[in-house]
């Protein structure tokens, strides 16, 4: 019963790192110089992979697909690897380090961050760092706020994003 609990509880974490951008078409605004974006995204699949110890411990692994959608079009997907880098007993709290590449089409977006996981209603917010990008992506930057809005199944979130293009970095990039 209680992995089940975790499973549901990382769920949520996860899809809260999944799926965090869905490029140009999404709507945005300026905010302080950088770009704010919002997109849905709602679990396509996910697996639980308890190693070792019965139950929440080290190591355990969370894989999530999802689908990203701006006003009820999918722009894109995700693919979402979480795994387990502190569980202690009583196991109310989870942390999980998660890398997660968004592919959208016109290049894709990488994300990273360390998610704490609260108990199985935890909503976040959770914040996590967007770390580079591909193509229309290639020189991002900066970090995303995800707030789950629907346990489902399947899960839903919304995610607002501040990019920035890191300019700094652009130039050197260009010529490399």
């Amino acid at each position: 019963m209680r992995t089940k609990f975790w499973l549901r509880a990382a769920v949520l974490a996860i899809v809260a790192l999944g799926v965090l951008v869905s490029g140009p078409a999404v709507a945005s605004a300026k905010d302080g110089g950088k770009k704010v974006l919002k997109v849905r995204a709602t679990e396509k699949q996910s697996e639980f992979i308890d190693l070792g110890t019965p139950g929440p411990s080290l190591g355990d692994e969370l894989v999530i697909s999802e689908r990203l959608f701006l006003r009820g079009r999918q722009v894109g997907e995700s693919g979402v690897v979480c795994v387990v880098t502190q569980a202690m007993p009583p196991y109310d709290v989870l942390t999980f380090h998660c890398v997660a590449t968004l592919d959208l089409g016109k290049g894709q977006i990488t994300l990273q961050g360390l998610i704490e996981v609260q108990g199985m209603d935890d909503p976040g917010p959770f914040r996590v760092a967007i770390t580079g990008g591909t193509g229309a992506f290639r020189c991002a930057c900066g970090e995303a706020v995800v707030r789950q809005v629907s346990a489902g199944p399947p899960a839903r979130s919304v995610y607002k994003l501040r990019i920035d293009t890191c300019k700094k970095n652009k130039n050197k990039r260009d010529k490399d």
